[in-house]
């Protein structure tokens, strides 16, 4: 979606979004039903979300510390991601920018601020133009049709853009 931004090759090349420490669990995608369905019939072991939404499950050895990453289960380490653009969850596809509801409950849209590809401040400029602007009635589609991929805002992300109001719960 933004690899008129940045490269496929050079966003692969991070693979930042694509492990998990303990802490940052919660960035896990939600799945889509469909998706539940693929990852299910690849044995690919799920977890349960208490939004009622699921998303894959991260194996960390039992001694290991908390700051020790775990990969998504579709991480190639040397390929990258081995599903399709258009197949993988919400999240991936429009990492490093999140749906995020801000303390008051209205949607946002924020960028993750360490993501290494949009660093240089004309990368990222051009990020939160898009985002704002040609990218912006794609994402509020996304908003509502999967409205689990909805979070609570972190620090780690800054806000590029703001609703006056959420959308509600399904």
């Amino acid at each position: 979606m933004i690899s008129h931004i940045i490269t496929p090759d050079q966003c692969a090349a991070c693979r930042l979004c694509c492990q998990f420490t303990r802490a940052s669990q919660w960035e896990t995608p939600s799945l889509t039903p469909e998706q539940v369905n693929f990852f299910r019939t690849r044995g690919i072991p799920l977890t349960h979300r208490k939004n009622g939404s699921y998303t894959f499950a991260l194996q960390y050895d039992e001694d290991s510390l908390q700051d020790t990453c775990a990969p998504c289960p579709l991480l190639d380490h040397g390929a990258g991601c081995t599903l399709s653009r258009q197949n993988r969850p919400i999240e991936c596809r429009i990492w490093p920018l999140r749906l995020m509801n801000t303390e008051d409950g209205s949607l946002c849209i924020a960028i993750y601020r360490d993501c290494p590809a949009f660093q240089n401040n004309e990368t990222r400029e051009r990020l939160i133009r898009e985002a704002s602007g040609p990218l912006l009635p794609f994402l509020l589609h996304l908003a509502k049709e999967f409205p689990a991929s909805i979070r609570p805002l972190h620090p780690a992300y800054d806000v590029v853009w703001t609703a006056n109001s959420s959308f509600p719960k399904k």
